[in-house]
């Protein structure tokens, strides 16, 4: 096991992406708490009817499945090169099973791996909202806890392009050895990449998908 535990999942607002944060990943959890005030000498009220399930998906971040998704690296990691003090800037895909994602089945993770060989979790990211493998950008995570902005696009993107700090730049890219058509893309930034586009090998660009950029 790379990292020992799933530590915060946290759902992100309409049209963004749920954004799996920390050392690993959890779920967040759901809380309502009920209280009544009776006076002297008054009926107690009855219980509130609990909202359908639904209906609290909908106002609150989904609870965690019974069954915490695999913590392992699914796929070979990708290295960068890029060197910090804590170890080398790393990314690879995690599984994700998450009941209220039926469309999510994995994320990608951002972390450092250290001179010994192991990886410790900063950020882990994946898509909110219909298929994690519909063609477009998911996913954009904005720099976080030394890790620069990134994300995925599912896609032939040979050349990925944005606007960070208001230059135009192009962002380093791999592909996941899952599924190559799942491009991983990461900035030398940590400012929120703006404009971004996607260009197929010929230079014909490609469907833009859902380019918000998220933040735990």
């Amino acid at each position: 096991m790379i990292f020992d535990h799933w530590e915060a999942l946290q759902m992100k607002s309409p049209g963004k992406r749920t954004l799996l944060v920390g050392g690993g990943l959890t779920a967040a959890g759901l809380a309502v708490a009920l209280s009544s005030t009776l006076t002297a000498g008054a009926t107690p009220a009855p219980a509130p009817v609990p909202a359908p399930a639904a209906q609290v998906v909908a106002a609150a971040a989904p609870a965690r499945s019974a069954e915490e998704p695999d913590n392992t690296p699914w796929g070979d990691i990708i290295g960068t090169g890029v060197q910090s003090g804590a170890g080398e800037l790393v990314f690879y895909g995690v599984k994700v099973d998450v009941e209220q994602l039926p469309e999510t089945t994995f994320g990608i993770t951002a972390g450092h791996r250290s001179a010994n060989g192991k990886v410790n979790a900063a950020i882990t990211t994946n898509e909110f909202q219909g298929s994690d493998k519909s063609p477009g950008f998911h996913a954009v995570s904005g720099g976080l806890n030394g890790v620069p902005s990134f994300g995925y696009y599912a896609g032939p993107a040979a050349k990925i392009t944005a606007k960070v700090n208001g230059k135009a730049v192009t962002a380093h890219q791999a592909a996941w050895s899952v599924d190559p058509n799942i491009v991983v893309f990461w900035f030398d930034s940590d400012a929120d990449p703006l404009h971004l586009a996607a260009f197929d090998a010929s230079g014909k660009k490609l469907p833009k998908g859902n380019t918000d950029v998220g933040h735990g």
